[in-house]
């Protein structure tokens, strides 16, 4: 039996948004250059290339966004950009917890949030497994933990 994740709709229109967004910031950026002699007095140059800044930062985690295939063997991953692949035996998996993440402001939770699941692997890593990425999170948790037991 082999399951194949799925990546939820919602993130491709996140990832979507933010390139979109990316790319008419840079617009801007690259705009307000030539208004102004000096770029250390260019107002919308500092904010425009401070925001540029945080999304290229945001954007290197899109590097790390990766598909699973679970088979009877392991878990097979493979990043999304690079199309690497590293394979997971599931005799290298030492614990299976699970994480409650919630978003929260000092008068308290906003959500109740989602459950995360983390694999400790033997090389003291850890595969994080989302429903906020997978749509279907519960078929890839129920092959896992069925091998695993």
């Amino acid at each position: 039996m082999e399951v194949k994740s799925k990546f939820r709709k919602l993130f491709w229109v996140r990832t979507g948004i933010g390139f979109l967004v990316f790319i008419i910031i840079l617009n801007i950026c690259l705009s307000s250059i030539s208004q102004y002699s000096q770029l250390s007095k260019n107002p919308i140059f500092i904010v425009s290339f401070l925001f540029l800044l945080f999304c290229l930062i945001a954007a290197l985690t899109l590097l790390e966004t990766f598909k699973l295939i679970i088979t009877d063997q392991g878990i097979i991953k493979i990043f999304i950009i690079s199309g690497r692949k590293k394979e997971i035996p599931f005799s290298s998996i030492i614990n299976l917890k699970n994480q409650k993440v919630r978003m929260q402001t000092r008068a308290g939770h906003l959500t109740d949030g989602y459950t995360l699941s983390i694999l400790t692997l033997n090389n003291n890593s850890d595969l994080k497994i989302s429903p906020d990425i997978f749509s279907n999170y519960n078929e890839i948790m129920t092959a896992i933990k069925s091998k695993l037991e």
